[in-house]
């Protein structure tokens, strides 16, 4: 009696040294969110993931998902979240927050853009995902701020093609120079390099002595920008009348 008493009592102990009290999704989620207040982005993901390990069903939880890529972005890890935004909207392309990650992927893409001298591909994709979310989210709320992004966007890479064009001027590769000038002008009518970009196309076509297309451009710029005028006349003056 006294051996079957002790194997009970055995098994009881055995069972109660590997019990764990239930797993508590509430207080966890409100330790992360505590955490995101701190902007402890990366104490804050770890209790998210936890959720998402120890709460099977919680693996594709929007809110989860959401959180998580806002933490990377949090602490300008924008490739990554770039990432779990994408992750979010593959899951969840219909619901409430996907204009939001819609929103910061291409958020994340503007905030890799440097210098005017570096290469304008996230300048690109910033204008790709901005039209992307006023086509897709027509009514979202973000509509002023996609439009205005797109500009900034199209202005930076109107600068760059600027930067190229004035280099190539500057190594006497005229043709090359006329290339991106006329490239900036066609692509981005309007934009802040439009003034210089004829200006120095206009430039070149004189060093290669196409004085029409000199002209042209000379013409052009005199009659858009009034504060280029003055110089624009002068190098019309040195031109032989057609």
């Amino acid at each position: 009696m006294k051996k079957n008493l002790l194997i009970v009592l055995f098994v009881l102990l055995a069972g109660c040294a590997s019990f764990e009290p239930p797993y508590d999704t509430v207080r966890t989620f409100n330790e992360a969110e505590q955490s995101m207040r701190k902007e402890d982005y990366e104490g804050a993901r770890k209790y998210y993931q936890k959720i998402q390990e120890r709460s099977p069903d919680k693996s594709y939880d929007a809110l989860i998902m959401l959180r998580i890529a806002d933490t990377y972005y949090g602490e300008e890890k924008y490739s990554e979240a770039l990432v779990e935004y994408q992750n979010f909207l593959n899951y969840h392309p219909v619901h409430k927050d996907a204009p939001y990650a819609q929103y910061q992927i291409a958020m994340c893409n503007y905030r890799q853009l440097v210098t005017i001298d570096r290469d304008p591909t996230p300048a690109h994709a910033v204008i790709r995902e901005m039209k992307k979310l006023l086509e897709k989210y027509p009514r979202s709320g973000y509509e002023d701020e996609a439009k205005q992004y797109i500009a900034i966007c199209r202005d930076w890479i109107a600068e760059y093609e600027l930067y190229v064009a004035h280099f190539y001027y500057k190594i006497d590769a005229y043709k090359a120079a006329i290339g991106r000038c006329e490239k900036l002008l066609q692509d981005y009518p309007g934009s802040s390099a439009e003034k210089d970009a004829l200006y120095y196309a206009a430039l070149s076509y004189l060093k290669l002595n196409e004085r029409g297309q000199a002209r042209d451009k000379l013409e052009t710029l005199a009659q858009k920008y009034p504060a280029m005028k003055g110089t624009a006349v002068a190098l019309l003056r040195k031109l032989p009348t057609p």
